[in-house]
């Protein structure tokens, strides 16, 4: 399914969106008439829907526009908000099953990431919080997955959550790259005659193997996945003797290539291997005509960080999982090492 960025709410901004140029439509009263304000949004204080946004315009002049008096409010493009981007996120892996409810998106599968096994939070709910997160609670439950949220940072939620007692978080980020800034970061990558580098159309049972996370309690999520996005390119990169030293695979949404695995079997670790992958799920994005790159990682993956900062990677926006106090993050990821998110 390609992305779209018109399947949008009218108020498609948070707190997350800090340094985004916005356009902004509110009024001032009832039965007042509508302004308008464009500028740079330098600050969100205050929460989700009772916070104030300050505005700077182009003129150098600033103002407050009240979040309760917002009519409609967008970043311009060609920047994305962060809740557009967490939109084609869930397009590049896609959940067994998704259920809309106002701005909040009910999200489940087999239990194996946290982005396929969480609401996706992109404004405040219908209702009070409190409703809300009982009926998150009652959702999961039904399906025998631990409850969480996914959720931008900053939000103008966590006090409100912190209050009911959705206390535990773990952080991520979306990162992104052009993609000519990742070719020439991994131009000698394709250099190298000692790897053999292939780009397939579906993973075989060795492929599989070196997915993080996937099991035969978990095996239904990564098979939606992998068989229901398209385009998409599963990279095997071979050595002479055709031993998988490392596994890469990303999808296309509209001009956005998302890298959603790329894993190096462990004994050929730091030689080089991750770097040819990205090369060349690189070049296979501009086959695909695709300008930019996105991914998402949880921020304890020092080492990941570091390596993708490396090639011209820069944080979009933060967002993190949120879960009951009483849950600990064995329950909600048994594996601790998963990085991918």
């Amino acid at each position: 399914m390609p992305f779209l960025p018109s399947a949008k709410a009218r108020l498609d901004v948070g707190p997350a969106d800090e340094g985004r140029r916005l356009s902004t439509r509110f009024t001032e009263g009832l039965g007042k008439p509508e302004s308008e304000a464009t500028g740079v949004l330098l600050r969100w204080s205050g929460g989700l829907s009772d916070g104030i946004l300050r505005l700077r315009r182009r003129d150098g002049i600033e103002r407050g526009v009240p979040a309760d008096q917002l009519v409609a409010a967008r970043v311009i493009p060609p920047e994305l908000s962060a809740y557009a981007v967490q939109r084609m996120c869930q397009q590049g892996w896609p959940p067994l099953v998704a259920e809309e409810r106002g701005p909040w998106t009910f999200r489940a599968s087999s239990g194996a990431t946290g982005r396929a096994n969480s609401v996706r939070v992109a404004g405040a709910p219908k209702g009070s919080l409190r409703a809300a997160l009982a009926d998150v609670q009652r959702w999961y439950e039904a399906r025998d997955l631990p409850p969480r949220l996914q959720i931008t940072h900053p939000s103008g939620l966590e006090d409100a959550l912190d209050e009911r007692g959705w206390a535990g978080r773990r952080r991520s980020r979306v990162l992104v790259a052009s993609v000519s800034r990742l070719l020439n970061a991994t131009s000698e990558a394709h250099q190298r005659s000692d790897l053999d580098l292939s780009i397939e159309t579906a993973p075989n049972h060795d492929f599989l193997k070196l997915v993080l996370g996937y099991s035969p309690a978990t095996a239904a999520e990564f098979d939606h996945v992998f068989a229901a996005v398209r385009p998409a390119a599963f990279v095997y990169c071979r050595n002479s003797a055709g031993e998988l030293l490392g596994i890469g695979h990303a999808t296309l949404q509209d001009t956005w290539c998302g890298a959603t695995t790329i894993q190096t079997a462990p004994q050929s670790r730091r030689s080089g291997i991750a770097t040819a992958i990205t090369a060349q799920l690189a070049q296979w994005a501009v086959d695909q005509q695709a300008s930019n790159w996105y991914l998402q990682l949880f921020e304890d993956n020092a080492a990941a960080l570091g390596f993708y900062e490396g090639l011209g990677f820069v944080t979009h926006h933060r967002y993190e999982y949120r879960w009951p106090a009483d849950m600990t993050e064995a329950d909600l990821w048994p594996e601790r090492d998963n990085h991918a998110d």
